[in-house]
């Protein structure tokens, strides 16, 4: 009946390395970092914007969590001299979680992770998991002071946004996308 076909590569010479050809951009290309950046933007805003649109737990929670990193890295900063110069740090911090989020999603990518905005979206998420988690251990469980509904509400959301954005960037749990 013939020979089966082989997924195995024979030599370097027959995969398809022309880059117009390929059916996607390579993990690092600047294009693909940029628009990786634009989609963990818009999803870090929307995580924070989530506290002033509904500031009820769980969905105020990461807007929450946002504020209390910055509030932690703003003791190693200069004083800021007006709400404007508070307000672009601010943007600042969030735009270098973005940038996070988008090496974090071209990584992904790298290690067989298919899929286009959804890996970005599901670094972005994961990264407020990661800040979340940090805070959850550094600041939350420190100063708990027998009131552990707080400590509990971090937790479940932190969690929450963990697999969310895992979920997001490789689909199914357990599986990869290929």
């Amino acid at each position: 009946m013939g020979s089966e076909p082989s997924t195995e590569s024979t030599s370097a010479g027959d995969r398809n390395t022309n880059d117009a050809c390929a059916p996607h951009r390579r993990p690092y290309a600047v294009a693909t970092l940029l628009r990786d950046w634009v989609v963990a933007v818009a999803v870090v805003a929307g995580l924070y914007g989530l506290l002033y649109a509904i500031p009820v737990p769980p969905f105020g929670v990461p807007g929450y969590l946002l504020i209390v990193a910055f509030d932690r890295l703003e003791t190693v900063l200069p004083a800021f001299s007006s709400s404007t110069a508070y307000d672009a740090a601010f943007a600042g911090f969030l735009g270098t979680l973005a940038v996070v989020a988008s090496l974090g999603a071209s990584w992904s990518r790298s290690r067989g992770a298919a899929g286009g905005r959804s890996v970005a979206a599901g670094a972005a998420v994961t990264v407020v998991g990661v800040v979340g988690a940090a805070l959850w251990s550094t600041v939350f469980l420190r100063f708990a002071g027998g009131d552990y509904t707080p400590l509990l509400v971090v937790g479940a959301t932190t969690v929450l946004l963990l697999f969310a954005g895992r979920y997001l960037a490789v689909g199914r749990f357990g599986r990869r996308l290929a």
